[in-house]
């Protein structure tokens, strides 16, 4: 299985979840595909504008907030209320902040009101996860229990997702060791790697072989000089 292919089946479930929550019970195959495939690219889009603002802003690879917002609005998922000279243009001709005056807290209301305009499309994207929209996703995902739904008091507060079910369905022991090193799995921890019946590491093997490669490399140039040499007195003896 390709790493496509493997993003792919994992991304697949939470198509269908998506969609059973906004109504559908039944799609053919081409079309669940269709729209993972189209999820996948946007999902992938999003890391890689995150990635990119992540480099220019700060020169590393760790995003931070400010670095995901701007990703959000490359992809269209954070619509500016005003373009950027709408915007220059609302700066440069309301009335400075520091103008307000303190008493009766008019300049703290002014700081707000300014605040709020400033992360509309940020607040209006939290409350879609605050909302009914993603609370039936989650019911659907069975990360939330159905209404009119018995609870136990003793059970626990965060259910677990389809993958870890499933991990650990096919888990002997119940952990993640079996799928350490691996996608779907905590990073693996570098060892040694052990050679039987040779040098103790990869390191001194790689160490070995150099010399080795070195020694056969001076053997070869003594039988050339050799042969150059041998060459040369047959030569000398023909002229004579």
């Amino acid at each position: 299985m390709t790493a496509r292919s493997l993003h792919h089946t994992l991304l697949r479930p939470a198509i269908l979840q998506i969609l059973r929550a906004q109504g559908f019970h039944a799609a053919r195959p081409s079309v669940v595909d269709t729209l993972t495939d189209i999820a996948g690219q946007y999902l992938s889009l999003l890391c890689e504008r995150t990635a990119a603002h992540a480099w220019q802003n700060h020169n590393d690879a760790e995003p931070d907030i400010t670095d995901v917002r701007l990703a959000l609005a490359d992809c269209g998922l954070l619509t500016p209320t005003q373009t950027g000279a709408e915007e220059t243009w609302t700066e440069i001709l309301r009335k400075p902040l520091h103008e307000y005056p303190e008493h009766n807290g008019l300049r703290d209301l002014e700081q707000s009101r300014r605040n709020e305009a400033d992360t509309a499309a940020v607040r209006h994207f939290v409350d879609w996860f605050a909302g009914t929209m993603n609370r039936e996703i989650r019911k659907i995902a069975g990360l939330l229990p159905d209404d009119g739904q018995v609870v136990e008091l003793d059970a626990p507060a965060a259910k677990e997702d389809y993958l870890t079910v499933l991990k650990k369905k096919h888990s002997k022991t119940g952990d993640e060791s079996r799928f350490q090193g691996s996608v779907l799995g905590k990073d693996a921890e570098t060892r040694p790697v052990v050679i039987d019946g040779g040098p103790k590491s990869i390191q001194e093997w790689q160490a070995a072989a150099r010399l080795q490669a070195a020694k056969a490399g001076v053997t070869r140039k003594r039988s050339e000089l050799l042969q150059q040499s041998i060459s040369s007195d047959s030569m000398t003896e023909e002229d004579g």
